[in-house]
């Protein structure tokens, strides 16, 4: 940190009022002694800033959460320190930076919204773009922001073909290189197709516990998103569980719809893990199709593992009772 981004972050410390807290994700990536670096010396410097250190799964990458709605993947310094300070003043605050009729535009967003900003440090053009988006999440809650060094992160660019900034991605469909037009950003936001969300849009809604609302979502269009199936047969399962809730409404509400997710998870099912698999036959039995029957017998008869015939044997009984 050079002395006069130091000297900056004592003024700030000395222009807000009341204590400011900030989380800061430490996972087994070793950019988390960057962020921890950076956080403790921006504690020191403004006293007003507490940290709240949190544990996060090995591979996840390590981050500076402003609020549930912003985080930093990036050590904010640069022409990235001003952008973050004022982020850090307006956390929490209903801002009136959004020009009136995009706010009226935001208010109309009934899907999450799951942004991706790329910045870096030597960039004289992200400051602006990241004020032209942040704003936005204090004008809807569905709206979520991760500012990402590519310097820093550079597998997470790389991953996005993202190869100047800065770039801005709406869940993994969208994308805006350079000067933002606001207004059609959230446009877009707005009038996307919920059949074409991305598994991390669609994930966020079963971590925040609206599976039900996906559910419904579905079943309005009559269609299994596609993103869908891939949480279904996630490795993690909070991830399945809460497909799973999804998928039990589904079931209850309209059987053809759930004959659709068969298919595609028939043809996941022998490169899955036995836990997996075992919840695959669970989905397909509450799917109530018969044409699955032969399918659960030869699971019965072959060299499967305890659990997993176990679950087709659940499985079949209840398709024969219905």
């Amino acid at each position: 940190m050079r002395p006069r981004e130091e000297e900056r972050i004592r003024k700030w410390n000395g222009e807000v009022s009341g204590d400011i807290r900030i989380g800061l994700l430490v996972t087994g990536d070793k950019r988390s002694r960057e962020l921890s670096e950076f956080c403790e010396n921006l504690a020191r410097l403004a006293p007003k800033i507490r940290i709240v250190k949190e544990e996060g799964e090995p591979k996840e990458a390590p981050a500076i959460r402003i609020s549930s709605a912003l985080r930093y993947h990036a050590v904010p310094l640069g022409t990235e320190l001003e952008p973050f300070l004022e982020a850090l003043s307006a956390s929490g605050e209903k801002s009136s930076l959004v020009p009136e009729h995009v706010r009226d535009q935001l208010e109309k967003i009934e899907l999450p919204a799951g942004l991706r900003l790329y910045v870096s440090r030597q960039c004289p053009f992200c400051p602006v773009t990241v004020r032209q988006i942040v704003p936005l999440l204090a004008a809807n809650e569905l709206v979520r922001l991760a500012i990402i060094d590519c310097d820093l992160f550079a597998e997470m660019a790389q991953l996005n073909g993202v190869r100047s900034v800065p770039t801005l991605l709406l869940d993994e469909q969208f994308r805006w290189t350079g000067q933002l037009h606001l207004e059609e950003v959230v446009e877009v936001i707005t009038n996307r197709d919920p059949a074409k969300l991305g598994a991390s849009s669609l994930q966020r809604m079963l971590r925040e516990g609206n599976a039900v609302r996906l559910a419904e979502m579905m079943l309005d269009k009559e269609d299994i998103f596609p993103a869908f199936v891939d949480l279904l047969t996630h490795e993690k399962w909070p991830v399945r569980l809460g497909a799973m809730v999804a998928m039990e409404e589904i079931s209850g509400r309209n059987r053809q719809l759930a004959a659709r997710v068969i298919g595609p998870l028939w043809e996941r099912f022998d490169h899955a893990g036995d836990t997996v698999k075992g919840d695959i036959i669970y989905i397909l039995g509450e799917s109530g199709d018969r044409r699955i029957a032969p399918r659960l017998e030869v699971i019965l008869a072959g060299e499967y593992d305890a659990e997993v015939k176990e679950a087709a044997k659940e499985a079949l009984e209840k398709i024969v009772k219905q």
